[in-house]
């Protein structure tokens, strides 16, 4: 098995730190907002029996505010975490087609110089693939970051090398645009790809959800009632909504993915003949 066809497979070997948080970070939270409600009710029945009534009125605005704002901060993850979903999958597409450009254009260096070109062309591709679809496979980056930029430096220099052999200016201008716009195609796809919501929102986020909780129960103990159905689904579907936002967030590690927009990228690589590989017909 060659190693592009390999890309497609490895990704999803073993449970990393963010499969893990994808299964945590919901029962956690599903499990902190329960907590909380019945501390907050808990509270409140405690404080109903050294206060009245009345130390109580007007804690639903606070309610309400708090609640407010644990959907807008839903809202907007979701909508940032939906925009850079379409975002990396137009990229995908962007960078397939830059390289396949780029492949057909070889077709202006001189004979000897395109054969080399070309292997070191295969070899870039499977790289980009390797950074790509296999993200997730435990293991460091940083060989293939150093590989990348080696073979980056390698095929513009050679470009660069052959271009006054080339059979005009006009196509040695040509070649080396489309080698551009190739590597800025794939630097845009893997800045997009490590672009993410910042941390510091994801916690102000759950904390919310759990302060929420804790007032909700509250509101039930001044109320002298504790719907424990209310509850549990409260907890879950704000926990639901928030694991299924960071699946989003993360398309290439849950259920959400963009392995279907990866073909584009094996497609092109598949095209790519290795010399001692038979014609197409």
């Amino acid at each position: 098995m060659s190693s592009c066809e390999e890309c497609g497979t490895n990704g999803m070997n073993g449970m990393n730190s963010v499969n893990l948080l994808l299964i945590l970070m919901p029962l956690g939270l599903c499990g902190g907002m329960i907590v909380a409600a019945v501390a907050g009710h808990r509270l409140a029945v405690a404080r109903r029996q050294r206060l009245d009534t009345e130390a109580t009125v007007g804690t639903s605005a606070i309610d309400a505010a708090v609640l407010g704002l644990l959907g807008l901060l839903v809202a907007f993850w979701f909508s940032s975490a939906g925009t850079r979903l379409d975002i990396r999958r137009s990229l995908i597409v962007e960078e397939a087609n830059s390289i396949g450009t780029a492949w057909l254009r070889l077709d202006l260096l001189p004979e000897d110089m395109e054969v080399q070109v070309r292997d070191l062309f295969r070899h870039y591709v499977d790289v980009r693939l390797a950074q790509t679809t296999e993200v997730g496979r435990p293991g460091p980056q940083e060989p293939l970051d150093r590989r990348l930029t080696e073979l980056r430096h390698a095929i513009w220099g050679r470009a660069v090398a052959a271009a006054p052999r080339s059979t005009s200016d006009q196509a040695a201008a040509i070649l080396l645009e489309s080698l551009n716009g190739m590597f800025d195609a794939g630097t845009r796809h893997q800045a997009a790809s490590d672009a993410h919501t910042p941390t510091a929102i994801l916690v102000l986020l759950l904390a919310v959800g759990i302060l929420s909780a804790l007032l909700a129960g509250h509101d039930m103990g001044c109320q002298g009632t504790f719907n424990r159905l209310h509850v549990v689904v409260f907890a879950g579907v704000v926990s639901l909504t928030i694991w299924v936002i960071y699946d989003l967030e993360m398309p290439r590690y849950g259920l959400i993915r963009v392995d279907n927009f990866d073909k584009t990228m094996l497609d092109v690589r598949a095209d790519f003949q290795w010399p001692d590989a038979a014609p197409a017909p």
